[in-house]
């Protein structure tokens, strides 16, 4: 459930007053008029009739750029305010397109921040891997700083958002790329057991390792629109990507290069998979472009994501095979 505010010149209210209406709005009203001629119309909107009526409300303000239309969270209500209840096994979304663009976008950014939480999450990574201490392992997985960019590029192919996939893109690589620098340095410089039971775990490719990464892209997804502790799958995120990318620099940097092979063959599936599981899961959701030039471009953008993916995840099963015989 959201308060949904537009802000827009008087000259809407009834226009407003029948969207709120044939959306299924809880409860609507408006404000007396603002000195500049504006009302501040309010609606209470349930969380399966909201995209349609921020649709409807950006298709009545697409020429008027003074408006304003903003999304606020209702925590409680007193009474309480019941929501529709509709049957069926799919899962449902809590959010829309706008605002879950809002928050994926918070996660992408390239700052000192997200530098520095690359950078201790290495640190503590590369500690845990060297110990076999799996509980400082997952205390580098909790950190969870690759979740972002992960989610970012996964909606940004589902609705075809060239500029979120490059900029998510762009924080995706250079924070396993710094990941990588940092793990080698401490590898090459300190004398750490590279042959730790940990280590060699990520050296390996089976079915489970695909289906674990499988199910965090999807996991990752789910986290964002429907409410699943996001701090639990940035766990299941980073299980799937900061270990083997980890694992791969401490054995580049003892010179094991067909054990860092293994490593980096690993990290690469993992990332194909998180990306496929986590846009399908988009999609099942029914995440889509507004617009039908929108659909159109998100629909030829997913192709070309998934047709590149799925090349290179058969490119990787056979060199892992030929590495394996």
């Amino acid at each position: 459930m959201r308060i949904c505010e537009v802000i827009a010149d008087k000259k809407y209210k009834r226009i407003l007053i029948t969207i709120a209406e044939k959306q299924g709005a809880i409860d609507y009203w408006w404000s007396s008029d603002l000195e500049d001629g504006r009302q501040i119309f309010t609606m209470v909107v349930t969380d399966d009739t909201r995209q349609s009526l921020i649709d409807s409300l950006q298709v009545l303000f697409e020429e008027d750029k003074k408006a304003k239309i903003l999304i606020l969270p209702v925590d409680a209500s007193i009474p309480r305010l019941q929501e529709s209840k509709e049957s069926g096994s799919e899962i449902s979304s809590k959010t829309t397109r706008e605002e879950l663009f809002e928050q994926v976008t918070k996660g992408v950014s390239f700052n000192l921040n997200y530098v520095f939480m690359v950078i201790l999450s290495s640190i503590v990574a590369t500690i845990g891997l060297s110990e076999d201490n799996i509980a400082v392992i997952v205390g580098a997985m909790v950190i969870a700083p690759l979740l972002g960019p992960n989610l970012a590029l996964s909606f940004a192919a589902t609705i075809g958002s060239k500029k979120l996939i490059i900029s998510s893109l762009k924080s995706l690589l250079m924070g396993i790329l710094l990941t990588l620098c940092v793990t080698f340095s401490i590898s090459f410089f300190a004398d750490i057991n590279f042959l730790s039971n940990e280590i060699l775990l990520r050296t390996k490719v089976g079915i489970g390792d695909i289906v674990l990464a499988l199910a965090s892209g999807a996991a990752a997804a789910l986290s964002m629109t429907t409410g699943i502790s996001a701090s639990l799958v940035g766990v299941m995120v980073s299980v799937a990507l900061l270990p083997p990318a980890a694992s791969f620099a401490i054995l580049l940097a003892n010179e094991k290069i067909e054990l860092a092979a293994g490593a980096l063959i690993l990290l690469l599936i993992n990332t194909v998979c998180v990306q496929i599981s986590g846009s399908l899961a988009f999609l099942y959701q029914g995440f889509r472009g507004r617009t039908y030039i929108e659909r159109e471009e998100a629909k030829s953008g997913l192709a070309i994501f998934t047709i590149f993916w799925t090349i290179l995840i058969a490119i990787l099963i056979i060199g892992l095979i030929f590495y394996k015989v």
